[in-house]
């Protein structure tokens, strides 16, 4: 795939993810939106950022699948994010 073709792709999966988010935001459901970086395999530490203004200078850009889980079931009984989309990195 040439460079053109993944710029067209980005914008496509883009416009996308804004049309599903769009659907949850305007719904009258309590949601939170997750917004992770790049996922790895790696330990389950449960030390990692989040946050509604990470700054990317401050965060690693990727976080391990086992801390995003942790970090998603917290939020089951945690409403500080509530109708909100928070970023966690490490």
């Amino acid at each position: 795939m040439g460079a053109e073709q993944c710029k067209l792709g980005r914008g496509v999966h883009s416009r996308d993810r804004e049309r599903q988010e769009a659907v949850v935001r305007n719904s009258a459901l309590d949601w939170t939106l997750v917004r992770p970086p790049h996922l790895k395999d790696g330990a389950h530490t449960e030390v990692y950022q989040h946050g509604l203004t990470l700054a990317y200078g401050n965060i690693k850009g990727w976080i391990s699948r086992g801390d995003l889980a942790d970090f998603m079931l917290k939020q089951l009984e945690d409403d500080r994010y509530i109708r909100q989309a928070p970023r966690v990195s490490y």
